[in-house]
């Protein structure tokens, strides 16, 4: 028997949201008279806070050597990636769970927070001890944050911040930093080097990128909730020491990394790609200006050069620069190792923009003895680029002969 439709009692279910819990404002931590310090082993340098809530702190000069270059004060590259979410007070969170899927179930356990110092970078780790003090965990953290800060993280837009808001709704409360700016810098680590690195993972960034090779004190991410389990039942966090370490280079490779994306963007790579990928970005901001001269930077490298004139030539095409554009195009297949799309594109201006039919034919059929001469590319895409070309070559020889090359100048205008 078929379940019935159209059932849903907005009263029932009204009732069963009501129980669950409603954010009420601030975090206040619970009033105790236990001592704060539990009977736990082998916890490094620092203090309870809390009940349950252990902090640790660890300063980092700035200046000193941090991979292939010198760690600085993060507050000017925030402020150079305003426009991505940074500014010139980054907070750089990072949490350590109890599991990696997220859910209701999944708590965090440590959380590294990297403060802006006048000479140092601070980083303070809060540990929780066990679920049972976890709300004081929470509002400690908020105790740590200073009075203007945006965060930055690495991932957190998808599974920390996520994570962290689910644990104060349960608490009943709402995090001080739900509506702080927020610099997620897995998302520009994907736009500069996708494709480039087997992975953009933070371990990766860090070895290919930053030049940094965490010693053998290390812990992988994946056996981290294991051994905070562990930990639960035997109350020695002597094993733990490699986690506290993990999460404090985590901090730092973040402010790190956010030095060497500011000045990437800015136009300090050190490869054409670097180069193309600023452009590409100031490009999705809007700013073409700054997009057009990073993009020119770019021709000055022999690799990929003729990747910076598409883009070129693309842009000029959109302001209507056709004689420009077509400069570029026509640079660009002196090194193109796929010519079709650009060799069709030449041939569209030709035929709509210059109204010069034959030229256009030229380039048309140029186009398709490269595709006969190349069948070892032989895919969907190159049966597609053989049948538009066909046509294109048809159409043109038929307007020749009939003698009313271009007709109306518009009639294919969304192909250029």
């Amino acid at each position: 028997m078929p379940r019935p439709r159209n059932q849903y009692d907005p009263e029932r279910f009204g009732r069963l949201d009501g129980l669950l819990p409603q954010p009420e404002g601030r975090i206040t931590r619970r009033q105790s008279e236990l001592p704060k310090e539990l009977e736990i082993s082998g916890l490094p340098e620092g203090k309870w806070v809390a009940r349950g809530v252990y902090r640790m702190e660890r300063r980092f000069m700035y200046g000193r050597a941090y991979g292939l270059s010198a760690l600085e004060a993060p507050a000017e590259s925030g402020r150079l990636l305003a426009r991505w979410g940074g500014s010139g007070s980054p907070l750089f969170l990072d949490t350590e769970t109890t599991g990696l899927s997220g859910g209701t179930g999944t708590y965090a356990f440590l959380i590294g927070l990297g403060i802006c110092g006048g000479d140092a970078l601070r980083v303070i780790q809060l540990f929780l001890a066990g679920p049972t003090w976890e709300r004081d965990w929470l509002a400690a953290i908020e105790e740590e944050l200073p009075e203007e800060f945006s965060l930055v993280t690495y991932n957190g837009r998808a599974f920390d911040l996520p994570l962290l808001r689910t644990r104060y709704t349960l608490a009943r409360a709402v995090p001080l930093w739900e509506k702080s700016a927020h610099l997620d810098l897995l998302t520009l680590a994907r736009h500069f080097y996708k494709g480039r690195l087997s992975s953009c993972s933070l371990s990766s960034i860090e070895r290919n990128i930053l030049g940094l090779h965490r010693s053998a004190e290390d812990v992988p991410g994946s056996e981290i909730p294991w051994m905070y389990t562990q930990f639960l039942r035997s109350s020695d966090a002597a094993p733990l020491a490699g986690i506290f370490y993990h999460n404090v280079l985590d901090i730092v490779s973040l402010a790190a990394f956010q030095r060497h994306i500011a000045k990437v963007t800015l136009g300090g790579g050190s490869c054409a790609s670097d180069m193309l990928r600023a452009g590409d970005l100031w490009a999705g901001a809007g700013d073409y200006e700054r997009a057009e001269r990073l993009w020119r930077m770019a021709l000055d490298f022999p690799r990929d050069r003729h990747l910076a004139l598409l883009r070129l030539a693309e842009k000029e095409r959109s302001a209507g620069n056709f004689e420009a554009a077509y400069a570029c195009y026509k640079e660009s297949l002196e090194t193109e190792r796929r010519p079709v799309r650009t060799l069709e594109t030449m041939a569209k201006i030709e035929e709509h923009r210059f109204r010069r039919c034959e030229e256009a034919l030229a380039l048309a059929t140029e186009a398709l003895r490269w595709l006969e001469r190349h069948r070892i590319f032989k895919d969907r895409r190159w049966e597609e680029d053989r049948k538009n070309l066909l046509h294109r070559i048809e159409r043109l020889k038929r307007k020749i002969a009939a003698k009313e090359c271009g007709g109306d100048i518009f009639a294919e205008e969304e192909e250029l």
